[in-house]
């Protein structure tokens, strides 16, 4: 059974107060409390102006033709969404969830649909299959041959990106594809 114990404490220029306590649940308590006290909300530092953590995500990077910039743009809020191109088991092996991973899943791979053709080939955007995929038709070779997209027109389903901002993938690629 537990021990109340009574104590007097005197309260600079009041009255004294006493305090009837339940002794583990005092002790208890100033641990609880011990703990918070060194849980402090810090400086500020890292914080925006609301109070929540800047992460590198929320800062905006303009769109460019930089693996930076289409990773932030297009990638990460289209393209690596639950049950797209993230996770354990991609669609294709096509991970897409950080520009590293997107530029080892894309620059230089042949894609396991078609081994004819290479994800992202370096300066040649006409004949790299993610423009492909993104416009919804193939390159001009394979239309001649009468030939059709592999797969479906990315993002699956749509909404379809804006050629405008193919057009910024395609600039990425032609400028060499740089990670």
């Amino acid at each position: 059974m537990a021990k109340s114990v009574g104590k007097l404490l005197s309260v600079k220029g009041a009255s004294a107060v006493l305090i009837q306590a339940n002794l583990p649940l005092a002790f208890g308590m100033f641990l609880v409390l011990s703990v918070l006290s060194g849980c402090g909300a810090g400086n500020g530092n890292g914080l925006d102006r609301n109070g929540q953590p800047i992460s590198r995500a929320s800062v905006a990077i303009p769109l460019g033709p930089t693996l930076a910039s289409i990773q932030a743009n297009i990638f990460t809020p289209t393209c690596a969404v639950a049950g797209c191109h993230s996770g354990a088991s991609p669609p294709q092996g096509l991970l897409l969830d950080s520009a590293v991973n997107s530029a080892a899943s894309l620059i230089g791979i042949v894609s396991p649909q078609d081994r004819t053709l290479i994800r992202v080939r370096s300066g040649m955007p006409d004949i790299s299959f993610v423009i492909q995929k993104l416009e919804g038709k193939p390159d001009v070779a394979a239309i001649l041959r009468g030939e059709q997209l592999v797969g479906d027109q990315m993002p699956q389903s749509g909404p379809y990106l804006p050629q405008a901002t193919i057009d910024v993938v395609r600039l990425w690629i032609t400028e060499g594809a740089k990670p």
